[in-house]
């Protein structure tokens, strides 16, 4: 049986050490270590890794300059990388843009270590490519029917067509939105409300009339996401996404836009319903 194997580099030798004690009992592939850029450039020409671990602030070499050189090797080209470093800001300023890069900043628990190498261990980068198709959408679209019928008691929702939106201003007052990341796309989704629809429909989640908007039930915007997400990741993982997710928050104003980054596109959905019509945003981003 072939072997996988997992490359941690640091030149501290003393966490060095401590990390492959520990995850040796929590991870299921031989631990090779390095002390430096160069040694890890070394080991991975003639050997494939599962994922490698390592500081961004490397002797000889730069934790950027490292994944550029594991780009070009043969056997590593597509390996997951995880920094775990005490500059967490500057390793994602100098490598924005490069794909298939994760980032723990220190200290971390061995087992959330573990754990995010166990994850991408799973993927193969090399077969999985992202596409904003009917297999990701549709979990969206079934997830904001039930839960807005279970949480709600919305009924007679119809998803209409989706389409890209342009320049065109939605009419909308108040949005849940919550970041997703993947270690195939980044972005956001939302759904978003005209103020009375969503007065009454938080209302019937809240079990009171609600007359005003104040923060405590804004806040139903984002639980409302919050479940969606939830509902959508674990069917999306399941098709071999690893999606994971940030906090939810919520915005309000008159047509105002969830996304401020333009060149990435917007897929809107349309949802008709027996209290009025509301939108799921989708706009994510392939790395």
């Amino acid at each position: 049986m072939e072997r996988d194997y997992l490359l941690i580099v640091d030149k501290d030798e003393d966490l060095r050490q401590q990390l492959v004690s520990e995850l040796s009992d929590l991870v299921s592939m031989v631990i090779i270590q390095a002390a430096d850029g160069v040694q890890a450039y070394q080991k991975t020409r003639n050997q494939k890794f599962k994922v490698v671990l390592t500081d961004f602030d490397l002797p000889k070499i730069s934790g950027a300059q490292l994944i550029a050189a594991l780009r070009e090797t043969n056997h590593n080209a597509h390996t997951p990388i995880i920094f775990y470093t005490d500059n967490l800001e500057q390793a994602k300023n100098e490598t924005r843009g490069s794909k298939h890069i994760e980032y723990l900043s220190k200290p971390q628990s061995y087992e959330l270590i573990s754990k995010k190498i166990n994850e991408l261990s799973k993927i193969d980068p090399n077969k999985k490519r992202f596409k904003l198709d009917v297999d990701f959408i549709n979990p969206f679209i079934d997830s904001s029917m039930k839960t807005l019928n279970g949480l709600c008691g919305v009924t007679n929702i119809t998803a209409k067509k989706p389409y890209l939106l342009k320049e065109e201003n939605i009419d909308i007052d108040i949005s849940g939105t919550l970041a997703i990341t993947s270690p195939y796309f980044r972005g956001n989704i939302a759904i978003s409300f005209e103020e009375n629809v969503y007065k009454t429909i938080v209302g019937k989640m809240l079990e009171e009339n609600v007359a005003e908007l104040d923060p405590d039930n804004e806040d139903g915007a984002a639980e409302i996401i919050n479940i969606i997400f939830g509902q959508t990741k674990a069917v999306l993982n399941t098709r071999g996404y690893s999606l994971d997710r940030a906090i939810p928050s919520v915005i309000r104003g008159k047509g105002h836009k969830v996304y401020k980054d333009s060149k990435i596109p917007i897929l809107l959905v349309p949802f008709e319903s027996d209290l009025g019509d509301f939108w799921i945003q989708i706009c994510v981003k392939a790395i």
